[in-house]
């Protein structure tokens, strides 16, 4: 395998220490096992969004989510095929344009009026680039700015505000709840598992950064992953890829080219329609 395919296959297949390593260099503790759970150790199973007109998988349990009952026009509901969370890898900031579409496919799929969007990228690294501005500009620990009144829905900002109610800092822009996790992984795991049940949306975590064992568990929550790679991506990598993804659906995705595509979606308006046809 060359040095390429070695480094690529590092961001999608081999999870680093488990228990979790921020840029510091500290370390953090596994998970517990829990009363009840034979699965190993692992923190409590989310609850997730169920798009309407989808049967609660066995393992999954009702919440009493504080919900607006305030309606809210939406598009067409599309319960056939929809999807109640995904998770977006590729080892770099190319995940969150195509994570943002992604989460705007299945706001669509599901005939939700918002979907949250969880960012993992531990490292402010090389500038994401002119047109994926983040809402929260680059991660310094600081808060994210307040959501602005006059570029999102209402829905998004409802999102936005239930989760910053429970301590975890959102923002809201177009039609998506943006949240940005803890640099450290198992806090970020952890974070991203919290949102999972709060929100009563469709969510799609981000993965900015290599796959990190932290969150292998999330995989178990989460009905679809999708792999970014460049289009000219060897068949056995993406082979390899696709074998260890451990979530019922897997699809490869190329990074979305500069320009309306990635400002759509980085401005939470856009959609990964190529979803559609690829994942039944």
């Amino acid at each position: 395998m060359t040095s390429l395919l070695r480094r690529l296959a590092a961001a999608f297949v081999e999870p680093t220490s488990g228990t979790g390593v921020d840029q510091s260099g500290r370390a953090g503790a596994p998970y517990p096992q829990h009363a009840g759970d034979d699965s190993g150790p692992g923190p409590p199973r989310a609850v997730v969004f169920r798009p309407p007109g989808r049967t609660p998988a066995a393992h999954e349990r009702t919440v009493d989510v504080p919900h607006d009952p305030t309606p809210e026009p939406c598009d067409e509901p599309s319960a056939e095929g929809a999807i109640a969370g995904a998770i977006v890898l590729a080892g770099d900031a190319s995940a969150i344009p195509v994570a943002a579409a992604c989460a705007g496919e299945l706001r669509v799929r599901a005939g939700a009026s918002a979907a949250l969007l969880c960012v993992w990228r531990p490292s402010a690294g090389a500038p994401p680039g002119d047109d994926m501005d983040l809402p929260w500009g680059e991660p310094d620990g600081g808060e994210p700015p307040p959501t602005p009144a006059g570029a999102t829905t209402p829905a998004a900002r409802r999102l936005a505000a239930r989760l910053s109610a429970h301590e975890l800092a959102a923002t809201a822009c177009g039609r998506l709840a943006w949240l940005q996790l803890d640099a450290d992984p198992a806090d970020a795991a952890a974070h991203a598992r919290r949102a999972l049940v709060l929100a009563d949306a469709p969510v799609v975590i981000a993965l900015a950064a290599p796959r990190d064992a932290a969150f292998e568990s999330l995989f178990g929550e989460l009905e679809l992953a999708v792999a970014v790679l460049p289009a000219d991506a060897e068949p056995a990598l993406r082979d390899l890829v696709v074998a260890t993804l451990p979530t019922r659906r897997r699809v490869i995705r190329p990074p979305l080219r500069p320009g309306p595509p990635r400002w759509a979606a980085m401005a939470g308006l856009g959609r990964l329609r190529s979803l559609t046809e690829e994942v039944e």
